[in-house]
Order: C-alpha cells, then structure tokens, then sequence
C-alpha cells in the first residue's frame, strides 16, 4: 500500500491570512512501508478564473448555421512559486515507515485581492504537495486557503455618510394616474462590516387606492465578470445576500417603522487588484404592489462592506468564546524536517511593524480592535478541483469556502 495519509497543515486554524503576511505550516506524510522517493515539492499559488458558456452560430455542412456552445474565460495569475520542502529532482532516497512532517513558510505578495467565489468566478489561494516519485507518478495532495484584503472603512470617505434614499410611483388605470405612492429609507452611514446590523427606518406613504402587500428592504451583491478568450464579454450577476419585509399597508395610509439587516460573512467590496471580476454591494428598497398588471416601487443605493468597521459609530466588544489558536503565529522560520512526533516551529520572527495582541491577523494589523470570528462565506463551498486537473490528486473532492473576519457589536439601544 505504502500511502496512508498525505495532506497539508496550516498553523492557522482558519487559514485565513492578509496580503503581505506568511503563510505557514506542514506537509504530513504517512507510510505503512518504506517509500522511495526523490523528493517532496510544495506549489503555491493564487489566481482568478471566470467563465460561462454562450450561443455561438457556426455554419453546418449543409450551408446552414446552427446554434453550438462556446466556452468564454477569463485568467489572471497573481504569483507562482515553487519550492522543495526536502530532496531534489535529480535523486532519490527512501523515506522509512511511520509518520513525517516538512514544514514550509510563503511570503504572500502585498498587493492581490480578495478571495472570492462564485459559479461564474473566482479568486482562490490554493496550494499543492507533490511527491516526485522515480520512474512512477507524482503523488498529489492539494487545499486552498483564504486571503483577506483589508478594506478600512475610515478610509473611505463616503462610508461614513447617512443614507437618505427617496422613490415616488403613481398607478395609471386607462387614462387615469394615481395620488401618488412614497417610500424613504434612511440609515445612519454607508459602511458596515460583518457581524454588524443596518439600522433603516422606513416611511410608506400611500397617497393612492392601490394597496402595498409587501416592502421588502434587500442586501444584494452586484459582481461583474470580465472573459477575454475568445472574445471579451461581461456579465452583471445580482445575488440577494439578506432580506426582510413588512406590510401591507393599505391605500390612503402612511406608516413609519425601522427594521434591520444583519450582515453575514462576506468577502470586502471592490476586490481591489482584480481586474476581470468587480464587486459591490447595494440596499434595495421593493415597494410591491397589489396587481399583477402593476408594476413595483424599487430603488437601490450604494453600501460598502469593509473588514475595519468605522471607528466613530458603534461599539465592539470582545466575543464571550475566542476560537483563537493558544500559541503564536509563526513567521520567517526556516524549513526542517521532523520525522515522526509533533513538530515545534522555531521562534516567532515578526516584522517590527506588527504588535500582536492576539494571534488573528486583523489583530496584528489593527491591535486596538477587539478580535473577530472567522466564518465561511455564505455563498456556499466548491470544488477544489481545477477543470485540466486529475481526479486523483488529493483533496481535489473535498470543497472549500472562504473564511471572513465576523466582528461581535454591542446591542443598539
């Protein structure tokens, strides 16, 4: 058999890191039998894919053109590299029974997005152990990991702006127009981070006859893909990541309320450094009303998601449970070979910029906020599996989602 277990180990629980930190951890190893091999190679990487397929007319034999599927996609690579965590590729030794780690440690570049996820797209980490075997194939484990780009919301000027959005409609019955149907939402700023709740007080004022069954307030994600082979393209997908709703409100009545939105874990806006998908997010307000004939009230406006929350608005507390790792961060330690036991990385060697207040690495870029969780996104997990890749590496069956920072606020008054 020889191969009982091969997979890769993060030191971070979450596997969650910021651009410009390392990423570190072990490759384990283990064998029933002796094995030889002439080394262990680790690949890293971070990409974005996007792709759908389109309706393409292609003439036939017969001089008519028919309708065939075309595969549009789009790449970026944000780095490769490639290391070897022990032997080299023109020898070979024989590694004995039993258990083994390598460690290995990557110094992420300062300037990538995001990651993100998508049936359409994505932006993934992922990185990949090979066994270079002699005169047999390579043996290959594979898992992904997130990157979060710090999107500091104090730094954009028009998070912090209130939100005060108005539409008005009138129903027309043959030549006739309504009094007029009124809806306003009002929030306190633009900017929130996950784990926070939109506070929005609405006013339906209903001049006309018609009735108001519903009026739904929705978070939507608007994402933009970009193909460029064969052709370029674009699509614009709207994702509904939240919703509430209220009513009716009757013909002739106004009613005031508030209601809120809680926002989940979900990757920062923009996905700066991406150039083939866009990211941003937008509160609609639906004022639907009764009638199939007629047409709804609806509005949407800007809303930015950050991984800092604004400084100056609601207070953040420490969560009661810290699901953090109880022994520091490893950074800059050299790679060594351990051959069964547990492994004990060297010192930590951090960069004189960092002050680490905890071992979360919001906390060692911001050490005055209090930690956040780290959850998985919500858009769901998906294949590791890359399309050209065999279905025999490693890992590949397994799904992945990414992981962002959930911070633990105060209750509002």
């Amino acid at each position: 058999m020889g191969l009982k277990d091969f997979k890769i180990l993060f030191d971070n629980p979450w596997k969650t890191y910021y651009p410009g930190q390392n990423v570190t951890g072990r490759i384990l190893l283990v064998l029933d039998s002796p094995k030889k091999i002439r080394g262990i190679c680790v690949k890293m990487k971070g990409e974005a894919n996007t792709s759908w397929t389109a309706d393409k007319q292609q003439l036939n034999s017969e001089g008519r053109y028919e309708n065939e599927q075309q595969l549009l996609t789009g790449h970026e690579e944000y780095f490769s590299i490639k290391f070897n965590v022990i032997g080299q590729s023109d020898g070979e030794f024989e590694v004995k029974a039993g258990q083994h780690f390598y460690p290995f440690v990557c110094l992420l570049p300062p300037n990538i997005p995001s990651s993100f996820e998508s049936d359409l797209g994505y932006v993934r980490y992922t990185i990949k152990a090979i066994i270079d075997r002699p005169w047999k194939f390579d043996q290959e484990t594979k898992d992904a990991f997130t990157v979060v780009s710090s999107f500091d919301l104090n730094t954009e000027s028009r998070a912090l702006e209130p939100i005060m959005e108005e539409k008005t409609k009138t129903f027309c019955c043959l030549c006739c127009a309504s009094a007029p149907l009124s809806v306003n939402i009002s929030l306190p700023v633009r900017g929130y981070v996950p784990g926070q709740s939109m506070p929005i007080k609405v006013n339906v004022e209903n001049q006309s006859g018609v009735e108001v069954t519903t009026v739904k307030l929705i978070l939507q994600k608007v994402v933009t893909y970009r193909v460029n082979t064969p052709h370029t393209d674009t699509k614009t997908e709207y994702m509904t990541i939240a919703e509430v709703s209220k009513g009716p409100v009757d013909g002739n009545a106004t009613v005031s309320y508030e209601q809120t939105l809680d926002v989940p874990a979900l990757p920062p806006s923009n996905l700066n450094n991406c150039a083939i998908i866009d990211l941003k997010y937008e509160l609609k307000f639906e004022a639907c009303a009764d009638g199939w004939y007629r047409k709804n009230l609806r509005k949407s406006t800007l809303v930015f998601i950050g991984t800092v929350p604004l400084s100056n608005y609601q207070s953040l507390v420490t969560p009661a449970k810290q699901e953090y790792p109880t022994k520091d961060m490893t950074y800059g330690w050299n790679t060594v070979t351990t051959d069964g036991g547990d492994f004990t990385p060297s010192a930590p060697q951090l960069p004189p910029e960092y002050t680490v207040t905890d071992s979360s690495p919001i906390g060692n870029l911001y050490p005055n906020l209090p930690p956040p969780s780290y959850e998985e996104s919500i858009n769901g997990a998906r294949s590791l599996r890359d399309r050209d890749e065999s279905e025999h590496v490693m890992g590949t069956k397994n799904h992945f989602a990414p992981r962002y920072p959930v911070y633990n606020f105060t209750p509002s008054q």
